[in-house]
């Protein structure tokens, strides 16, 4: 079977490769206007610039969260002199390298409806986002895909350095290692490879996890906070993949069910690998409690599933409400805090939703960098902190010198030494009597308040003046 496969990438090579050029001019294309648009609405992506600033700048490492993520922090570093259209673009072009993994992964495993596939994973709008940004899903994403692809060549020491590297861009990767090491077994056909595959993964992660050692001792391996309630789990899912989409995607496997578990109960080594991939998905997205993009590195496995066992007129019409979302939005919901939550019939796509709220918040955090600040404040930034860290010039983590701020410490903060004007990420209701005791203005900003409700279970806006721009 494996020899007709490759027989059947021949035959079609040379289509299959302009239709892949042409995806991946379209899929440069699409995603150029982006790359300038900051690091990322997430603030996380401003704190792995940060930290990638400090390595190249002062050689000072600090990750840039818990349980830290050294491979996009480190490489975004030899590209940091450049800003945000460097790093940005060293994420597309791994999430274009990915697209022409799985398609290699694709063609090997003969998945049906394989260039309808591709094309809708390469314009999945939460993965068209997050191809735009210094966050680290897509290197993550990369590194598994290419992790599939050398164990299905029989690579299998190579294969356990790409799972290191994945692990390395994003520790969630770790719980692929079973699926993995199954995959690995049931190719291989005894314990020899599937303990090179391994060793090799963890010999790679050891490796590019020593720096966090060298800096925090074990203390490192701890889960980062999150705290997302259902409510805004569906709420996101419907942002990123859009009402229409999800109800046919349940339409799809519903009316699919007979070739579902046909397939199913063929307990053949692919199909139990996408499903040991999937129910391990599942459960680490419970586990965690995070977001929705935490689903990001297992979307191919998903794709793979349902393109290969659904009815074709079923998956075009769900690649195609899919692929729309990313321009029109049918059925969105707006967030208003507090679990409420307002209607829309329609609305802009979640691409323009993200360009229109990169611009938002580039222009926002230029304009409160350059606020006068009275001496002697503290501003209680919340998630505003990474960004007004990067965009304020006159602040810095330490004297003399602009060096970014070490987020895990208990008073994350930057200061203007010349005036005493601090931006601080969050502060209980002790400090905040401290600092007034000692005739500081406190501030925040819009945002801190709630976080700081989450966090101390005060309302800070009693305590603090809320910054203005005007």
């Amino acid at each position: 079977m494996h020899e007709h496969q490759l027989t059947r990438i021949r035959e079609s090579g040379p289509t299959q490769v302009w239709y892949m050029l042409v995806l991946a001019a379209c899929f440069v294309g699409s995603r150029l206007p982006m790359l300038f648009l900051g690091f990322g609405l997430d603030p996380d992506a401003w704190r792995i610039a940060n930290t990638s600033f400090d390595l190249r700048y002062h050689l000072a490492y600090h990750t840039s969260r818990f349980p830290g993520y050294p491979v996009p922090e480190f490489v975004n570093s030899l590209a940091i002199t450049r800003g945000w259209a460097a790093t940005n673009t060293l994420t597309m072009l791994l999430s274009l390298v990915s697209v022409f993994i799985l398609e290699r992964i694709a063609g090997i495993l003969a998945i049906r409806n394989r260039n309808l596939l591709i094309f809708t994973y390469a314009f999945l709008p939460i993965l068209w986002i997050n191809s735009t940004n210094t966050m680290d899903y897509m290197w993550s994403l990369c590194f598994i895909l290419l992790t599939w692809l050398l164990i299905l060549k029989h690579r299998w020491l190579v294969a356990g350095i790409a799972m290191g590297l994945a692990i390395g861009s994003r520790p969630q990767a770790a719980i692929l290692a079973l699926p993995f090491i199954y995959l690995c077994y049931s190719i291989s056909g005894g314990k020899r490879r599937t303990i090179e595959f391994l060793v090799s993964s963890v010999i790679t992660t050891f490796l590019l996890f020593a720096p966090l050692v060298s800096t925090y001792g074990l203390s490192f391996v701890k889960a980062y906070p999150v705290s997302t309630d259902v409510l805004q789990i569906g709420y996101m899912a419907i942002r990123h993949f859009g009402l229409p989409a999800i109800s046919m995607l349940i339409l799809t496997v519903l009316l699919s069910y007979r070739d579902l578990h046909n397939t199913v109960a063929q307990h053949n080594t692919r199909d139990v690998f996408f499903l040991l991939a999937l129910l391990l998905a599942l459960a680490s997205f419970i586990a965690i409690d995070g977001h929705v993009e935490y689903v990001i590195i297992f979307i191919p496995f998903a794709l793979m599933f349902i393109y290969q066992t659904c009815r074709r007129p079923l998956l075009i019409i769900l690649s195609v409400l899919l692929i729309s979302h990313a321009f029109i939005t049918v059925g969105s919901f707006k967030h208003l805090g507090e679990k409420r939550l307002q209607v829309r019939i329609f609305g802009p796509g979640a691409i323009f939703n993200n360009i229109e709220a990169r611009r938002t918040q580039l222009s926002y955090g230029r304009e409160l960098a350059n606020t006068d600040i009275p001496a002697r404040s503290v501003v209680i930034a919340g998630t505003w902190l990474p960004v007004l860290a990067n965009l304020d010039a006159d602040v810095s983590s330490c004297a003399g010198a602009k060096r970014m701020y070490d987020c895990n410490r208990p008073r994350a903060g930057v200061r203007d030494f010349n005036r005493d004007v601090c931006y601080r990420y969050l502060a209980g209701i002790d400090e905040i009597a401290a600092m007034k005791n000692d005739n500081y203005h406190i501030f925040y900003i819009d945002g801190a308040v709630e976080l700081t409700a989450r966090t101390y279970g005060f309302d800070l806006a009693l305590h603090a003046m809320r910054l203005s721009t005007e």
